[in-house]
């Protein structure tokens, strides 16, 4: 039964390639009607959904790049003890230096005491937090490290709320202006956190 029901279809499609009538002019004209009304739509709806896509994806490398400076530099604040921090120069309004002032000493664990502090050994160690110029775009720098990313933080700000001298406890806040040359789109985003 299928393969009389192939040979049948076969011997359809062979009469409709070898009749030499064609398209008829009416026919031509409602399918170039439809194609007229159908292709604009479509290729309206294709490039909204291009556009849409792309400007995610932007969105998306952008605050990548603020999550992953954010995740650094809290990365290196725990492993840095610090005691305060300080203001740079007004010259370098996107800076500031966490300051470890001092150490405590603590003997090792014996099994008839438990771990003992001592007397507290300064050392005036100092790390800081700025934005500096790299290959034509700003890059944050913890401490000399170039925090890399392919987003440029230009016009980023770093300011934190101390009310003491020295700043022993404050918020710091971290403004991200954060753009890439190749999108042409800035995104501000902010960070802060508390020690």
């Amino acid at each position: 039964m299928i393969v009389n029901t192939v040979r049948h279809w076969m011997e359809k499609l062979k009469a409709k390639i070898s009749d030499n009538k064609g398209i008829t002019l009416i026919e031509l004209l409602v399918t170039l009607t439809i194609s007229a009304i159908l292709l604009p739509v479509t290729y309206g709806a294709l490039i909204s959904g291009y556009k849409v896509y792309e400007k995610v994806s932007i969105d998306a490398q952008l605050r990548e790049d603020a999550d992953y400076v954010s995740a650094m530099v809290m990365k290196n604040l725990y492993s840095y003890p610090f005691d305060r921090i300080s203001e740079c120069s007004p010259q370098r309004a996107s800076c500031i230096i966490f300051v470890n002032d001092s150490e405590k000493n603590v003997t090792p664990y014996s099994d008839k005491s438990f771990y003992d502090v001592e007397e507290e050994e300064v050392i005036n160690d100092q790390q800081t937090l700025e934005l500096v110029q790299v290959d034509g775009k700003e890059q944050w720098s913890f401490n000399g490290a170039i925090l890399a990313t392919p987003s440029d933080f230009s016009g980023s700000k770093i300011s934190t709320s101390c009310t003491s001298n020295p700043c022993e406890n404050a918020v710091i806040q971290l403004t991200y202006n954060v753009s890439h040359t190749s999108f042409h789109k800035t995104l501000q985003l902010e960070s802060s956190f508390g020690f």
